[in-house]
């Protein structure tokens, strides 16, 4: 038979049974921000200006929040101009005296995510001052696949301590099974031109046994203003039950916002989009009956034609 019949034939089944080639490589997007917002640092209202800016996020996973109005105000901006409900999960940790409010706050598209669970990681809250990593058990509503969403906001002035984090974060991933999203400020200090050879040991433990991957910004810019460094901080990983996912992520960089002010942030957000399989629909056993009808109709048709063919 010639490969012009052959791939006719493929088609014409695909084509009755309601399955193309597409359908079969299917997959859907799913956008995340991580963003340090530099609770004290800045002014709410501008950090919700600057989230409202974004569209098409379907999850949020923000450090340094100051307050629980702050939380929910950021939850109003995450769902403007999105025609869909938005939900936020903010962490019980991290009120450093009588600093503001250091806490972690995820806000999920409720629209697309059905929430499971959420739990904090205390025992990686080292010191009990800092933060407890904030977990989110999710599952998406149209493929049903599960996944973990976790923000992490690590020690910056305690070497030691950030370590600690560093290894029991990947001795924790290591005993899960679903897929791990894990983002935040890490203070890593990846240096942005030549972070292979200059970076924090964090970054070495995290990774280590490769139980964390780092999904790296095509673009390698610092992601924090301080004049001092020219590094990120910033990280977004994932464990290997997600690396078959395909990933994208960018340092969103706007005009001006370094050296940042008293009312910006002095982090830049980091966007991260991935493609997730989508899971083919389960037909029902009257239409799978119908389909395979069709399909012997056709086989019929069409070998009715291969055999009129010299």
């Amino acid at each position: 038979m010639k490969p012009f019949y052959v791939t006719r034939l493929v088609c014409g089944l695909l084509a009755v049974s309601g399955l193309s080639f597409r359908g079969w490589a299917e997959s859907n997007q799913l956008t995340i921000v991580a963003w340090n917002v530099e609770s004290g640092g800045s002014v709410a209202s501008t950090i919700a200006g600057r989230i409202k800016a974004f569209q098409g996020v379907d999850l949020w996973g923000l450090c340094e929040v100051e307050s629980e109005s702050a939380a929910e105000l950021f939850e109003q901006a995450a769902a403007d101009g999105e025609n869909a409900d938005f939900v936020r999960i903010v962490g019980t940790t991290g009120l450093n005296g009588s600093d503001p409010d250091d806490r972690l706050e995820i806000i999920y598209n409720t629209n697309r995510f059905q929430f499971l669970d959420s739990v904090e990681l205390h025992h990686i809250n080292v010191s009990g001052t800092v933060r407890a990593p904030l977990v989110a058990h999710l599952r998406k509503k149209d493929s049903g696949t599960e996944f973990l969403f976790m923000v992490n906001h690590l020690y910056r002035s305690k070497t030691v301590s950030r370590h600690q984090q560093a290894q029991l974060l990947n001795a924790w991933a290591k005993t899960q099974t679903l897929p791990v999203i894990a983002v935040g400020d890490y203070n890593f200090d990846w240096a942005a031109d030549s972070g292979e050879a200059h970076h924090d040991r964090g970054y070495d433990f995290m990774t280590q046994d490769g139980v964390f991957t780092w999904v790296r910004p095509q673009e390698m810019v610092r992601s924090e203003c301080n004049p001092s460094f020219d590094s990120i901080l910033d990280f977004v990983f994932v464990t290997s039950a997600a690396l078959p996912w395909k990933a994208t992520s960018q340092v969103i960089v706007v005009q001006g916002d370094c050296p940042d002010n008293a009312q910006t942030s002095d982090h830049r957000p980091v966007k991260t989009i991935f493609s997730l399989p989508q899971a083919m629909q389960v037909a029902s056993k009257e239409e799978l009956l119908s389909r395979i009808e069709a399909i012997q109709l056709e086989v019929v048709r069409l070998r009715a034609l291969v055999n009129q063919l010299p």
